[in-house]
């Protein structure tokens, strides 16, 4: 395997990383800050109430965006198995 193989190997999963996790990871802190924001506004102290609204959230990205994800990571994974015959060499 070339040098670069190895950095397109890399580019690619940094890549497929970003794309999966960086949804969730958005999703997460717009919903953190605006319940911090309203909190705040309102004097209500309530740890539960921002886990509940990141949560779900979370689950409303994971359903509309889950296909998606799930499509690029097969992708990912078929041609890392498709180019392990050329990184043996």
């Amino acid at each position: 395997m070339t040098t670069d193989g190895a950095i397109s190997l890399i580019t690619r999963f940094v890549e497929t990383s970003l794309y999966v996790a960086m949804p969730l990871l958005l999703v997460a802190a717009v919903v953190g800050i605006l319940v911090g924001v309203i909190q705040t506004a309102t004097q209500i102290n309530e740890p539960a109430i921002a886990y509940a609204a990141k949560v779900a959230g979370m689950l409303a990205v994971i359903l509309f965006l889950g296909p998606m994800i799930f499509d690029k990571l097969l992708l990912y994974t078929r041609t890392s198995f498709d180019s392990i015959a050329t990184v043996v060499e």
